[in-house]
């Protein structure tokens, strides 16, 4: 005799077709499928549609998020650029207006230059004619002592200091007129 459970017992007793039973077998089993079914959609699929609900929920906010972000993005470098070209544009302005600064700059340097150097042409030719007078001073000056030397020592006698300078005024004021 074998161990087998009477279900399985009646089941094969039944015979070869699985649609072989009582109309209360059907009743009973097509009760415990909705039974089943109920307690399935309850425990089951209402939390599987819940979860895939919130899940679509999450990607769609996820994805509106995203094409936020890359919006203000978008608006951030289109910020950044007019803010860059702003900044370039300055830059070149201070750039031209160094240029302009250094050119004036170096214009004025030149002007005082200049004018520097002609002043000191002009000093340098006073400081030249006032030495160049001098000199012929002094050389018409000791040209009439020695003169008036000489001719003392021609005429024999010796002139005295006034008649000397008077000599010496005359014959600076003949050689001067003669210069000019």
């Amino acid at each position: 005799m074998s161990m087998q459970p009477a279900v399985f017992n009646l089941v094969l007793a039944a015979g070869d077709n699985p649609f072989a039973g009582t109309i209360y077998q059907a009743i009973a089993a097509a009760i415990v499928f909705i039974v089943v079914l109920v307690v399935l959609k309850k425990m089951a699929w209402g939390p599987i549609l819940t979860g895939l609900q919130d899940r679509e929920n999450k990607i769609k906010g996820d994805l509106e998020s995203a094409e936020k972000a890359a919006n203000d993005a978008q608006s951030t470098l289109k910020d950044y650029e007019a803010k860059l070209a702003a900044a370039q544009e300055e830059a070149r302005q201070i750039i031209e207006e160094s240029r302009v600064d250094a050119q004036r700059v170096a214009a004025q340097l030149k002007d005082q230059t200049q004018s520097e150097i002609t002043q000191m042409k002009d000093k340098a030719t006073r400081e030249i004619t006032a030495a160049k007078e001098q000199a012929l001073t002094e050389l018409y000056t000791q040209a009439a002592t020695m003169s008036t030397q000489i001719a003392g020592r021609i005429l024999k006698r010796e002139l005295n200091a006034a008649d000397q300078q008077a000599i010496v005024d005359e014959s600076l004021a003949q050689l001067q007129a003669e210069n000019n």
